[in-house]
C-alpha cells in the first residue's frame, strides 16, 4: 500500500512540475491501538481551529454502556440492563450467573452483582445486588466493567479519534471517494487547515496519508465523481425530507435547518467548481429550487426554537 501511494504521489508531482493546477488533496490514514488522554486529543483538534465537540466529554452512562459491550465475560455470566432501575441512576446493569438445568424448563439466572451510575455524584460503581452479598465471579466482572468505563471517560481510543477526523473532514467540506469512507477529497481552500491538523494527529499515533491532486485527466475524473456523488447524495436526502414535509409535516425549526443546509450545499458546490466543470451551476440551481420548496412550508408566525430537535 505504501509503495502504491508513493507511486501515485510521484505521478501527481510530475503533473505539478509540468504546470498542473491543484484541484484538492486526497486524504486517508492508518490508525490502530490508539489510547490517549481525552483532554490531550481534544487539544489537538481545538488547537487546529476545530470545535471541542469533536472530542467531547463522555457521559458516565455512555461510558458504562460501552464498557458493558466491550469487556469479555466468562462463560456462564450475562450482563443485562435492569428493566426498572432506581430513580437515582442514569444507567444500571445486573450481572447474572446462569445455572443450567438438565432439561428445557429454563436455566436459572441469579443476580450476582451490579454496575451503575450514581446520578448525584456521576460515579460508576460496582456493587452486590441489593439485599445480597453477591457472587464473587460476578463481582469480579463488575469491577472490570467499572474500570473499563472509567478509562473510557478519560481516554480516547482508535474509533474516537477516527470519528473525530471524519467530522473534521466534513467541517472542511470534504467528500468521500468511497461509499463507506476511508478516502476523502478536500477542496483546495480547505487543504491548509487539514495540514495544520496533521502534526497533532501524528502525535496521537495516526499515520496521515495526504496526496496533492492536480488536473491530470484521471485525477479530474476521480475528483469530479466524488464531489458530484456526495452532492447528489445530499440532494437525495433533502428530497426525502421534502416528501416527509409534504406528507406528514415537520417541526418548523427542522424545516429552517433544511433551508440552511441548502445554502451550505450551494457553497460546497462552489468549492468544487474546479473539478465539477459545468455541473456546479446545475447542482446549485437544483438545490436552490429545493430551498424554495422548503420555504413554502415555513409559517411566518412560527415560534423560534434554539434547542436542537431530532426529527
Amino acid at each position: 500500500m505504501n509503495e502504491a501511494i508513493q507511486t501515485i504521489k510521484q505521478a501527481q508531482q510530475n503533473v505539478a512540475v509540468a504546470g498542473g493546477k491543484h484541484i484538492g488533496n486526497l486524504i486517508s490514514w492508518n490508525a490502530e491501538k490508539i489510547d490517549v488522554a481525552r483532554v490531550g486529543a481534544r487539544g489537538v483538534f481545538t488547537g487546529a481551529g476545530f470545535g471541542a465537540q469533536l472530542i467531547g466529554e463522555l457521559a458516565a452512562s455512555s461510558a458504562l454502556t460501552r464498557a458493558v459491550g466491550e469487556v469479555s465475560r466468562p462463560k456462564g455470566l450475562i450482563v443485562q440492563a435492569f428493566a426498572r432501575p432506581k430513580g437515582d441512576t442514569a444507567a444500571a446493569f445486573g450481572i447474572y450467573v446462569v445455572n443450567g438445568r438438565d432439561d428445557e424448563s429454563g436455566d436459572e439466572h441469579t443476580c450476582g452483582a451490579r454496575v451503575r451510575v450514581d446520578r448525584a455524584t456521576g460515579q460508576i460503581v460496582a456493587l452486590p445486588p441489593e439485599g445480597s452479598t453477591g457472587i464473587k465471579v460476578a463481582l469480579d466482572l463488575a469491577e472490570q466493567i467499572t474500570a473499563r468505563a472509567e478509562h473510557l471517560r478519560t481516554h480516547c481510543e482508535t474509533g474516537d479519534i477516527t470519528n473525530a477526523m471524519v467530522s473534521a473532514i466534513k467541517a472542511l467540506s470534504g467528500v468521500p471517494l468511497r461509499k463507506w469512507g476511508g478516502f476523502y477529497l478536500l477542496p483546495p481552500t480547505s487543504c491548509r487547515r487539514w495540514l495544520a491538523l496533521k502534526p497533532g494527529l501524528e502525535s496521537l499515533g495516526v499515520e496521515v496519508i495526504t496526496m496533492e491532486l492536480y488536473d491530470a485527466p484521471g485525477a479530474m475524473a476521480t475528483a469530479s465523481a466524488a464531489a458530484s456523488g456526495a452532492l447528489e447524495a445530499d440532494i437525495a436526502e433533502l428530497l426525502t425530507d421534502l416528501d416527509k414535509v409534504s406528507k406528514t409535516g415537520m417541526r418548523q425549526d427542522a424545516i429552517n435547518r433544511r433551508v440552511t443546509t441548502c445554502d451550505e450545499l450551494v457553497a460546497k458546490a462552489e468549492l468544487y467548481r474546479g473539478v465539477l466543470s459545468g455541473l456546479t451551476d446545475r447542482i446549485s440551481a437544483r438545490v436552490l429550487q429545493l430551498q424554495q420548496e422548503f420555504k413554502k412550508h415555513i409559517k411566518d408566525d412560527s415560534p423560534s426554537f434554539t434547542v436542537p430537535v431530532r426529527d
